[in-house]
């Protein structure tokens, strides 16, 4: 069996800005570290990319944390993948025809695993599968693949058909994001906590928890994105993924060669840029803010929710908690080109006013004691807030200030970073947080029903107990809604019946530069193509 324990989608300061299901919206699809007349580098080297948090478990089908979707990304191929135009192109599938509730795929017969088999239709049927019975508590259950969701592979025809239990505007660009496992990693599980058993273009050779994951070059690698043979000059044998916590030092190994692909912190970016390094750009949700709504939380009351947020000068958090690097967010979906376009944060958010803050406060039967903290019912308005910090000093500033904000109206906030690879425990078991900046990134509004509706944990990953009435009906109704515009009109309202109500505000998004040394490579949405990664001089 594998593990049970579910993950979060998180953007944590990984020098990769890697989402759950896809990755953040980029501004360029290939970039070069290097100018265009840069001579590729002799094949055979090692590339090495840093990332801030150890990936953990490496199972693809049971994990949606941001940092180990990136690294699963260069050891398994999906069906079919975005290109930077948001249109479905090939990988593990040559062709497919469309119906309300079927896709059907007819795949490459050559594919073959790391181990040298073969990656047959059934393969793939068993693993959507897996991820659709319950039992097996997949994190991807409901966010990548629809619940109620059938697969049947055809070895002979090399066909799969995958249907949908209802109308679904977008199963096929939702299966984009499904990783494909082996048939050695299907019977054996445990294994690909700490191995890749995939058809990808890099396979691990070696882990070292907290320190370094190293690839080598799949030799036979000719399927995916270019299904051209993953091989010649500037082509590397060797991918390291680096867990360096710490921006600047990140920084400091990227001048020096030591590091070839890399975000930073925004104190370091004005050296970085003045080293000429090229880059690309990725977007995603920092100042993401929920509140735990769970009984006996101050978040349960929609007033004090109303109230806070009301007290919370948005540009001036945005402004600290992104080095002025941020934008104001859209929404809960940043991944361009969005499949359902739109704002539905403006107009659902109120505007800094701490009068009304107070005003709502009292209104409520909150009152202030003589140290100026409000109490109702014998229990003083006192919130646990949590956040992950991004490997800068950025996101505790501007926690600080939001305490500030905050204890002004009379909350007495308590920030604390909280590391990564905790975060799970306190959402999913513990519960023990009142609000925080939990960043959840998506590249479709079909994934997000889990987290923010529905059951809670343990038996569920509604992790801020959220029960909004109008999300939850229009939700499933554009669930259930083949077209993609009307789906996209009722995901729209059901969006923003979330923000206005504030069980969930999208305060600010981090726009971040994911830079490059002596390297260059294709980034369609965000996701880095691990075939197209090619050293130069």
């Amino acid at each position: 069996m594998r593990s049970t324990r579910p993950l979060i989608a998180l953007i944590t300061g990984g020098a990769l800005a890697l989402t759950a299901c896809g990755g953040p919206s980029t501004t360029t699809t290939s970039t070069s570290g290097a100018p265009a007349t840069a001579e590729p580098a002799p094949s055979g080297g090692t590339v090495t990319m840093a990332v801030t948090d150890d990936p953990g478990n490496l199972d693809p089908s049971m994990t949606v944390l941001s940092v180990t979707r990136g690294i699963d990304r260069v050891a398994y191929d999906s069906l079919v993948r975005l290109n930077p135009k948001g249109e479905v192109v090939p990988n593990l599938a040559t062709k497919w025809t469309v119906e309300p509730t079927k896709v059907t795929f007819t795949l490459n017969p050559d594919v073959k695993c790391s181990d040298g088999t073969r990656f047959t239709a059934k393969d793939a049927a068993d693993n959507l599968a897996f991820v659709s019975n319950p039992a097996n508590k997949s994190p991807l259950l409901g966010v990548v693949v629809p619940v109620g969701l059938t697969s049947v592979g055809d070895d002979t025809a090399h066909t799969l058909t995958v249907t949908a239990a209802e109308p679904n505007a977008f199963l096929l660009r939702s299966l984009t994001s499904m990783l494909m496992v082996c048939r050695a990693g299907l019977d054996d599980p445990k294994k690909l906590a700490t191995a890749t058993i995939g058809t990808g273009p890099w396979v691990l050779k070696t882990a070292a928890a907290n320190d370094s994951y190293t690839f080598t070059r799949n030799t036979n690698y000719t399927w995916g994105p270019s299904q051209k043979k993953y091989e010649g000059a500037g082509v590397p044998n060797t991918l390291v993924f680096r867990i360096i916590p710490n921006l600047t030092t990140t920084a400091n190994l990227l001048l020096s060669g030591e590091i070839n692909i890399a975000a930073v912190g925004s104190g370091d970016e004005a050296r970085i840029k003045a080293a000429g390094l090229k880059s690309y750009a990725v977007a995603a949700p920092l100042g993401e803010t929920f509140f735990n709504q769970a009984p006996g939380h101050p978040g349960a009351d929609p007033e004090v929710r109303k109230a806070l947020i009301a007290a919370s000068d948005i540009p001036a958090l945005m402004k600290v908690g992104t080095g002025d690097s941020g934008q104001v967010s859209k929404g809960l979906v940043t991944i361009e080109p969005k499949a359902c376009p739109g704002d539905t944060v403006k107009g659902n958010v109120p505007a800094f006013d701490a009068t009304e803050a107070n005003r709502i406060l009292d209104a409520a039967g909150w009152v202030k004691g003589a140290d100026g903290i409000r109490a109702k019912g014998g229990k003083t308005l006192t919130l646990k807030f949590i956040f992950a910090q991004r490997g800068g000093n950025e996101l505790s500033a501007a926690a600080e200030l939001l305490a500030q904000q905050w204890k002004a109206v009379g909350a007495d906030v308590k920030p604390g970073v909280i590391e990564s690879t905790k975060l799970n425990e306190v959402l999913f078991a513990s519960g023990d947080w009142d609000a925080g900046w939990i960043p959840v990134t998506v590249s479709l509004p079909t994934q997000l029903p889990g987290f923010l509706s529905g059951p809670t944990p343990p038996n569920g990953t509604n992790f801020a107990f959220m029960n909004d009435a109008t999300y939850t009906a229009k939700s499933a109704e554009a669930l259930k809604t083949g077209d993609e515009a009307a789906a996209c009109a009722l995901w729209n309202d059901a969006e923003a019946s979330l923000i206005k109500n504030q069980n969930i505000v999208p305060m600010f998004d981090i726009l971040a530069s994911v830079y490059l040394n002596k390297v260059t490579l294709d980034a369609p949405t965000g996701d880095i193509d691990g075939s197209s990664i090619l050293a130069t001089k």
